[in-house]
């Protein structure tokens, strides 16, 4: 079950709804009684996020209620339920609840057996849900939000009951709640709320035979992808890239669109060839966002998962990423640049005389301002070597702790460069000032001026063979900041400061962070850093309401005029054999820096442009 962010709605919106919904609790409404499948064939079930199967037929009869992600609560005496029940404080929990979608078990006991038992107690626990919240004015505001941002989940368990029970009664209220939907001020948009409400709201037009509610859904999901309203990014563009910013709703989002497809076609409407497209271009963007280890990495914010996770996967990258190149066929390109804003690559994909599960893989961030699911992560890196995460993200703890949600996707919490003592502005964009793709030495280079009155800049050459990421940072203020550089491993390593940097461990691999001297530049102190609570630092968020303690890597400078530059080699090996690294100064001012590790050698230079460049 995917958790989502809450969206804000006018109360008055939740009245007009509860209001029109009583409508079908009162009166001499006849009772629901089976129907075939002929009646309601074009109306799409579109599922229940999982819910059905943590609560199956037997724990809703005895009144019980569970969340994959809390135990069970005791919610209904038969098909009496106490609509208010919020034991643990939590809005995520209180939306599932009144989404209905904990019906789906008794649903999917009816198709399985026939237990038309079931299926009554599904309509008595709906009719009494209908019946109990048909009075706004005397609801607390956290109910009131519940019900508003259930309305979508809600809707399309009424829709799945429909396919097995006719009454005016459900009609009526599936007709109030696509009238709802429909509303332009209840529709949020391009985005995973909005893909929901716009197949819900088609596949119900279709099952209750609204052919307008259906058009409107349809018109909603072509315009999400081809025409996106307000100036906001397509939900997938014209490259593949996602706009939700993030690994896990990229993936989720995938599974969302695939249902699409499949609604318009029941529905009788068409499916552009364009959509089509962009779906399958959304497969390898996916594929870049996970390692050669198979993991799917936490970009945004996403959940830890397996690539071997993703449902369907096709025959393309998703299934070449799954099986760690068993099967599938990989990305066309070995590193790509998407406009969305990323840089994702790999030494390869083990189809060139290295195994898949020994490439490198690296990620940047850069682009439009945080959106949706996005964290501040722009010029953030991620790397994977020697068959381990070496620079991880944050992760996500979910949506209910505001406070370390916050802190998360602050600056703070990624491999990035943070300005202190001046304000970090979340709308700054981050340009993509150059980059060079090719095999063995893949730079860009980023600036922006997201801290207020300063601009940073930060150039990368991600190497292979010997597998390394060299990053140069630098920052212009008007006045002197201290800068720091920051580097989070996961939670399996140990870190400690040495003369030359840091090292960092984790069974047999050791990863040097080496600070490397630039001309003019004076080094601040290193620190280390993990599960501080004052201030927050070293942690990471695997899942939600779960953190662990993790070492960051904290390099330190102050510049303003001149500027702060910092020049740092991330080196990875097995064993305990030291890098051997020699540097020199050229007579126009640029670094050339030496090293040999991991049998390899690694030569580049540092420009006083910026520039990073791997020589032969």
């Amino acid at each position: 079950m995917a958790h989502r962010s809450w969206r804000g709605a006018r109360g008055a919106g939740c009245a007009a709804l509860l209001l029109a919904l009583s409508c079908g609790c009162h009166g001499a409404a006849p009772h629901a009684v089976p129907v075939t499948a002929r009646g309601t064939a074009r109306a799409v079930c579109l599922g229940y996020n999982g819910l059905d199967r943590v609560n199956p037929a037997a724990r809703v009869r005895a009144g019980r209620f569970a969340t994959p992600s809390a135990a069970p609560v005791r919610v209904a005496d038969g098909t009496d339920v106490d609509w208010s029940r919020d034991p643990y404080g939590d809005r995520s929990w209180q939306l599932w609840l009144h989404s209905l979608e904990w019906l789906g078990g008794l649903i999917r006991e009816y198709e399985r057996a026939g237990d038309r038992a079931a299926l009554r107690t599904a309509a008595g626990i709906a009719r009494d849900w209908l019946a109990d919240n048909a009075r706004p004015g005397r609801l607390p505001e956290h109910r009131r939000e519940a019900i508003r941002e259930a309305a979508k989940f809600r809707l399309a368990t009424l829709v799945c009951l429909r396919r097995h029970l006719t009454g005016r009664w459900l009609d009526e209220a599936i007709a109030s709640h696509a009238r709802w939907l429909a509303r332009p001020e209840h529709y949020s948009g391009p985005w995973n709320h909005g893909t929901d409400e716009a197949m819900t709201l088609m596949t119900a037009g279709c099952g209750i035979g609204r052919q307008d509610l259906a058009d409107l859904g349809h018109r909603r999901l072509l315009d999400a992808i081809l025409a996106p309203p307000g100036g906001a990014r397509p939900a997938v563009d014209d490259e593949g890239a996602g706009n939700e910013q993030s690994a896990h709703y990229a993936v989720y989002n995938r599974s969302r669109w695939r249902l699409a497809f499949h609604v318009m076609r029941e529905c009788g409407r068409p499916v552009p060839a364009e959509l089509v497209r962009r779906l399958g271009l959304l497969d390898e963007f996916i594929a870049f966002q996970t390692t050669p280890a198979g993991d799917l990495l936490q970009i945004g914010e996403s959940y830890a998962g397996r690539a071997s996770a993703i449902d369907s996967p096709g025959t393309g990258p998703l299934r070449y990423v799954a099986t760690q190149g068993a099967q599938g066929v990989p990305p066309k390109e070995r590193a790509r640049v998407y406009g969305a804003g990323y840089v994702m690559g790999r030494s390869g994909w083990g189809r060139e005389g290295r195994p898949f599960a020994d490439e490198m893989s690296y990620t940047a961030r850069f682009g439009p301002a945080r959106y949706a699911h996005g964290q501040n992560d722009h010029m953030a890196l991620t790397f994977h070597a020697l068959g381990r995460d070496i620079l991880v993200p944050s992760g996500n703890i979910g949506y209910s702790d505001t406070t370390w949600r916050r802190w998360l996707a602050s600056p703070e919490a990624h491999n990035t460069l943070v300005v202190r003592g001046v304000p970090f502005r979340e709308n700054a964009a981050t340009a993509l000032v150059a980059h060079e793709l090719r095999r063995g030495a893949d730079t860009f280079r980023f600036s922006d001026t997201a801290f207020a009155g300063t601009t940073r800049s930060r150039s990368v050459l991600a190497a292979s063979d010997p597998d390394a990421v060299a990053v140069l940072d630098e920052v212009r203020s008007a006045a002197p900041r201290p800068v720091e550089q920051l580097w989070h491993l996961p939670a399996a390593f140990t870190a400690v400061p040495d003369e030359s940097g840091a090292i960092a461990t984790a069974g047999p691999v050791r990863v040097y962070f080496l600070r490397l001297p630039l001309p003019g530049t004076t080094s601040g102190p290193t620190r280390i850093v993990r599960g501080s609570l004052t201030p927050r630092q070293g942690w990471i968020a695997p899942s939600a309401r779960t953190r662990l303690p993790a070492p960051v890597v904290s390099f330190t400078a102050r510049g303003g005029t001149p500027p702060a530059r910092m020049l740092t080699l991330i080196a990875p090996v097995r064993g305990e054999a030291r890098p051997s690294v020699r540097t020199r100064v050229l007579d126009d001012g640029t670094l050339r820096v030496e090293a040999a590790f991991s049998g390899h050698h690694l030569t580049f230079e540092a420009a006083p442009d910026g520039t990073l460049h791997r020589l032969p």
